[in-house]
């Protein structure tokens, strides 16, 4: 029954994502950042971001604006695979479901029952947060692949420097596929000094500094890019920081899942619950049990890394330790080991709702399709375009208009002199952007000094549907 049940629960996961994965999540400019030096790598073997070039000094040239990890794994998937984006989708579908797999072995290291570790799998694959944003061509999912390693070796029963070692490595490595890995750390450290000799902690220090040793070879004969390319992020951050309420961090945080105020809700209850029990647990022993100390350093160490993040992409890291909480809950002999199943059918019921929405009420593809040849009809007179669009039709374009020269957004909030890309901007005769809120003030500027045609439309869908954005095609006259 066991096995029919893993089966069953990885079978319904694979589905939704045939299904889904040529259209579904809609594909976003990040995607397209990546991809350029991914591609590149795979076909001259060098990290260049060439849909920036011109726009961020030596994009052109080398990628230092995020560590290499993914775009090492992404490069080589491209060349031995089609290039193409559902390629760098399967693949991160791949890394979605062995982290899964992985995490479920995480928890019978903790004898945690069999029943309970399903449950934990099955909140993992059937949550529509991690299809949106784990199957994308962006490195979360090779950041929590990594990190997830790393806890099986803090884990191994063997007690030898090996296994703090490889775990050093591993979270290293998930820190070179995302910064955010790094804000992990405590959780390996824990594991490491509580299965560990405190002696092999240098072991396991020693295994973190190798990869970033060699990030810093990658980055040193071009130092001054690394803090023009790298630094500029780490402004817009500490600026979005500044920015956003809580009230802004809380709609962020629960944007991605299914039935957002219900999970909410849901994530609410679970904590307190959580709380509660660990509350009974330290007074009735006056301490608590490895694997309750795990969830709560790993709880907390997500949602601090959140809340100074402010950017959704990174809730798909919570989703591992919510659900080793679920799987807690099960071993409950009482009534709190219901919440699971409630949540278990929230997430079922939304995978389903997703389906209808965008496969029964409305044929997705042939609406995807038609608007990206809206849009190249609208730039048919078009030689160089600025893409800041979603869905962004980068990939689109491409395959019909080998000849159009097309660069990709730079944020409005990031700090780079003016005169560092104005030439390239004023190369432009044509822009297409989704919000002009979001419009760099320099492009603004622009805009503005000259005579354009201006066409605006609506994706006529639901306000529920993925594709409900909106498009403006700025062409000059």
């Amino acid at each position: 029954m066991a096995y029919a049940s893993f089966i069953f629960i990885s079978l319904l996961f694979f589905v939704q994502v045939a299904i889904n994965l040529g259209v579904l999540p809609v594909v976003w400019p990040d995607e397209v950042l990546f991809y350029s030096p991914s591609i590149s790598f795979a076909t001259n073997g060098h990290f260049k971001t060439e849909v920036l070039s011109g726009l961020i000094p030596g994009m052109e040239s080398k990628t230092l604006w995020m560590p290499p990890l993914y775009l090492l794994f992404s490069g080589f998937s491209l060349s031995i695979f089609p290039d193409s984006l559902l390629t760098l989708r399967i693949a991160n579908v791949c890394i979605v479901y062995l982290t899964a797999l992985s995490f479920y072995f995480l928890l019978k290291r903790f004898h945690i029952s069999e029943e309970a570790a399903q449950v934990a799998f099955v909140s993992v694959l059937w949550e529509p947060l991690i299809f949106r944003f784990g199957t994308v061509a962006r490195m979360e999912a090779l950041t929590a692949f990594f990190f997830i390693i790393s806890l099986l070796f803090a884990t191994n029963k063997k007690n030898n420097k090996w296994n703090p070692f490889f775990a050093g490595i591993l979270l290293s490595l998930s820190a070179l596929s995302h910064p955010i890995g790094a804000s992990f750390g405590l959780v390996t450290l824990y594991l490491v000094y509580k299965n560990f000799d405190i002696k092999n902690i240098v072991w396991f220090l020693l295994g973190g500094i190798i990869p970033i040793l060699c990030w810093f070879a990658y980055i040193h004969p071009n130092w001054d890019w690394f803090q023009i390319q790298f630094g500029a992020q780490l402004t817009r951050k500490q600026n979005l920081l500044n920015t956003f309420t809580l009230f802004d961090k809380i709609k962020i945080f629960s944007f991605g899942f299914g039935f957002p105020k219900i999970r909410l809700f849901i994530i609410l209850i679970q904590l307190s619950f959580l709380s509660y029990l660990t509350f009974k647990q330290f007074r009735q022993k006056d301490k608590l049990s490895n694997s309750w100390l795990l969830f709560w350093i790993w709880t907390i160490s997500v949602f601090a890394a959140l809340y100074t993040s402010s950017e959704g992409w990174y809730v798909y890291h919570i989703v591992f330790p919510l659900s080793m909480g679920m799987a807690m809950l099960v071993e409950e002999k009482n009534i709190l080991n219901r919440l699971p199943l409630v949540g278990i059918s929230v997430s079922l019921i939304a995978m389903v709702s997703m389906t209808n929405i965008h496969w029964s009420k409305s044929n997705s593809d042939e609406i995807l399709t038609s608007h990206f040849q809206k849009i190249e009809r609208s730039l048919s007179k078009s030689k160089a375009v600025y893409l800041q669009s979603l869905p962004d039709p980068y990939f689109y374009l491409k395959s019909k208009r080998k000849d159009l020269d097309i660069l990709e957004f730079i944020p409005g909030e990031l700090e780079i002199p003016t005169e560092t890309y104005l030439k390239t901007i004023y190369s432009r005769d044509s822009f297409v952007f989704y919000d002009e809120t979001l419009i760099n003030e320099t492009i603004k500027e622009y805009l503005g000094k000259r005579k354009w045609k201006r066409e605006e439309w609506d994706i006529s869908v639901p306000s529920n549907h993925w594709l409900h954005y909106k498009t403006i095609v700025y062409t000059r006259q």
